[in-house]
């Protein structure tokens, strides 16, 4: 719970990360370009989230 005063932090902050990646359906390196791809999406996003959690709670500390 925020503190009087204090700025709630975003909601989108608040989502966890996916727990499974997309998997490869017939292995053709167009196959794996597209999967990549996906994971590559997915892991930053979460990343983009993560981060700015982590400064959003920095931020609370200084």
């Amino acid at each position: 719970m925020p503190q009087r005063g204090e700025p709630p932090i975003q909601q989108n902050l608040k989502r966890k990360c996916p727990t499974t990646l997309p998997a490869l359906t017939d292995g053709t390196g167009g196959d794996v370009v597209l999967t990549m791809q996906a994971w590559a999406s997915l892991y930053h996003g979460c990343a983009t989230r993560h981060n700015g959690l982590v400064d959003a709670l920095d931020a609370k500390t200084h």
